[in-house]
């Protein structure tokens, strides 16, 4: 594994271990922002601190995560797990997990910062005929794509995702392939 600090320095991880790992808390709308889609890695590495990876699959992808010892937030908010994915030396993708209880708050500062978004909740069945709402919120403007989704796989995770129209392409046509309102299971 690389790290790349945000001088650009290289500094090697060897045997599961990063050495001179400052803390930091990072917000995900400074450094990795839906408007920074689209930007050269180099210039994304001078604002965060990312570990960064070749893609195993595809050789044009690298994979990044914050580096050993950064908490990211967005907003008052604590990440569960923040991914970014450059295609070509470019952001492609940023997917943020946090838990479902701050939904509400996520959807709230999104929705400030980016008008209300299309509305494309949903009902999921559960198990022992269980019912519930899952709120799906997209953003599709001329820059990227964003979701937001209440229950992302998981009961208690919910997800703020964003990239490209490229990157994107694949979880729009899977959230849109069923219409709003529908039922789906969990």
């Amino acid at each position: 594994m690389i790290r790349i600090s945000p001088a650009g320095a290289l500094v090697l991880c060897c045997w599961g271990f990063c050495f001179a790992a400052a803390l930091s808390i990072e917000d995900v709308f400074e450094g990795l922002a839906p408007e920074r889609v689209g930007s050269e890695l180099s210039a994304v590495l001078q604002r965060v601190e990312l570990a960064c990876h070749w893609d195993r699959t595809d050789a044009q992808l690298y994979r990044c995560v914050p580096a050993h010892g950064a908490r990211w937030t967005l907003g008052q908010v604590r990440l569960s797990a923040v991914e970014a994915l450059f295609s070509e030396q470019r952001l492609a993708q940023v997917t943020v997990y946090f838990p479902e209880q701050h939904f509400s708050e996520i959807l709230s500062l999104v929705s400030a910062r980016f008008g209300e978004g299309q509305d494309w909740s949903l009902t999921l069945r559960s198990g022992m005929a269980g019912q519930f709402s899952d709120q799906i919120r997209l953003w599709e403007t001329d820059r990227f794509v964003l979701v937001a989704q209440q229950y992302d796989r998981k009961i208690d995770r919910s997800s703020l995702i964003y990239g490209t129209a490229r990157a994107m392409a694949s979880l729009l046509q899977r959230i849109k392939s069923t219409p709003p309102g529908a039922l789906r299971d969990l």
